[in-house]
């Protein structure tokens, strides 16, 4: 608790710097943290900032009486009659569309692949696997240093840029007359799907509140599967080449909204802009609410980074502390367990994989059907994600896709022992167990893995600790991708997932034995349970 005269200061100088009498920064709280003998825990902006929070003595104050005429016009485009959550959902979504980019760079493979086979188009299978896993192996390289360019560049700057290059390269695809101009796309391609990866995984945690954080990202998840919806329902109808096309004019709508993007209040305040501070937390929480105490928050944490903030070589050795060091193998597992339940084999050669299991259906349309059984129950998830433990939630899941992978794995060994055609009705199994294993993914694994990371990460790591996860990440899905095609001509489809189906059982242990729970608690109070135990054990 600050004192009286401490208080009193710090509200004439928000006063100060919301009527723009101010020209930098000049927080409260910068000679008390430079007498501090040990750096202060930071604290995440926006989220653990709650009503609770706000200061009696301005609780009834009105923003419109604070904030100068211009700033009120500024954000004229904001109506008042939305609500803050809706305000944050609507530049999440847009943020968004960054992710349906990657879900389009994901799943055009499963649809041109198969074209081309059918058109006599033949590829070696070291051609496919390359075309199909470039972009996650160039997101090897490239994630360790996209964290970097996202904060010097800012969010909207990166998505704009990322999107030219990538309608550049669906143009290169769909003129391509070769193997090689196929590769140097996709490898580009690469490089967007990871610039975009750190802007649509770390740009809703800093807008969204709290209790919505789960939420937020949940559309982010649901994005990437419309992505990779639109790909499929394309690719009914639509050749490799028109698809292509189809995508490069479908970039110019984002590129018009990406305009009216708000950069994150940290952001914001990192580079002393102090009237953009201002104006976009009053376009995330409305006119109505009281934005002082989060200005505080926003004042409170930039001064602790400046005088406190670790380079990359400091952060790396706090890693040597059993709570930084806990949290980052934590966040690598969840991913890795997530990663081998098989999911970016399903996705890359959906297309492929029902033409291996001898499905008397239309391949492209089961395809469809596989991308709607994980876009669908992302709205699912949405309700889900704030109500259920995280833990519960995740662990039910991956039990369920062990099991539905572990029936097809062994149906498929059965089948292929026995060298008969599918009889029709039995053609239906390996739809249903992979749309069973699709709806699991969809509602539990993939919005809560990454939910999960986000809540684990310690703030004073997070820049490192965001290019050694997303590193981790492109590893895991590039082994994935590369090793599918191989692993079905040396132990066939069917052992290819019963393998997963182990990996997804082992992935249920870890959560049950291993992860904490994560769901209503802050990053603060996340840090010190796990500080506690690792204290506990030793």
């Amino acid at each position: 608790m600050l004192n009286a005269e401490t208080a009193l200061m710090g509200e004439e100088e928000t006063v100060q710097i919301i009527s723009g009498k101010s020209g930098k920064l000049q927080p409260h709280c910068m000679m008390e943290d430079l007498s501090m003998k040990s750096p202060p825990t930071l604290i995440p902006l926006t989220s653990d900032y709650t009503e609770d929070d706000s200061n009696p003595a301005v609780e009834n104050s009105s923003v419109e009486r604070q904030l100068p005429s211009k700033t009120i016009r500024s954000c004229s485009c904001c109506w008042p009659q939305i609500s803050p959550f809706f305000r944050q959902l609507i530049l999440t979504i847009v943020t968004g569309m960054g992710g349906l980019a990657i879900g389009t760079i994901y799943a055009y493979p499963a649809v041109a692949l198969a074209r081309w086979e059918d058109a006599d188009l033949k590829l070696s299978t070291t051609q496919i696997t390359w075309f199909a896993s470039t972009p996650m192996v160039v997101s090897v390289v490239i994630s360790a240093v996209a964290g970097v360019v996202v904060e010097r560049l800012g969010v909207r700057l990166c998505l704009t840029i990322s999107t030219c290059v990538l309608c550049f390269t669906w143009v290169m695809i769909a003129k391509a007359t070769g193997f090689w101009v196929l590769l140097v796309a996709r490898v580009l391609q690469g490089i967007v799907a990871s610039v975009n990866m750190v802007v649509i995984v770390v740009y809703p945690a800093e807008v969204s509140q709290v209790q919505w954080r789960g939420i937020m990202i949940g559309v982010i998840e649901a994005m990437i599967m419309l992505g990779a919806l639109l790909t499929y329902l394309g690719g009914l109808i639509l050749s490799p080449s028109l698809l292509a096309f189809t995508f490069a004019a479908f970039l110019v709508p984002p590129l018009v909204l990406f305009f009216f993007l708000r950069e994150s209040p940290l952001w914001l305040a990192r580079r002393d802009r102090e009237d953009d501070i201002v104006e976009t937390l009053v376009c995330l929480r409305g006119n109505s609410v009281d934005i002082k105490p989060e200005l505080e928050l926003v004042k409170s944490t930039v001064c602790t980074e400046k005088v406190h903030n670790p380079a990359s070589a400091e952060q790396l050795m706090l890693f040597r502390k059993p709570g930084y060091l806990r949290s980052i193998v934590l966040c690598i597992l969840v991913l890795l367990f997530k990663e081998l339940t098989g999911q970016y084999a399903v996705l890359i050669y959906t297309v492929k994989m029902f033409q291996l299991v001898g499905s008397t259906l239309d391949p492209y349309w089961c395809a469809v059907v596989m991308g709607m059984a994980r876009f669908l129950p992302c709205f699912l998830s949405w309700i889900l994600i704030e109500r259920l433990p995280r833990r519960l939630l995740l662990s039910t899941c991956m039990t369920v896709t062990a099991v539905s992978l572990a029936i097809l794995g062994v149906f498929l060994s059965v089948w292929s022992d026995s060298r008969e055609d599918l009889v029709p009705h039995m053609g239906l199994v390996p739809v249903v167990c992979l749309s069973i294993f699709t709806l699991a993914y969809g509602i539990g694994i993939g919005p809560i893995s990454w939910t999960i990371v986000e809540e684990l990460l310690p703030s004073q790591v997070r820049n490192i600790g965001t290019g050694i996860i997303n590193v981790c990440f492109s590893i895991f899905q590039s082994i994935v991708g590369l090793t599918f095609p191989f692993s079905v001509m040396v132990v066939g489809v069917g052992g290819v997932f019963i393998a997963y189906s182990l990996c997804s059982l082992c992935g249920v242990i870890f959560v049950v034995t291993c992860l904490p729970e994560t769901q209503g608690r802050s990053f603060t109070e996340i840090q010190t349970k796990l500080s506690k135990e690792n204290t506990s054990v030793m």
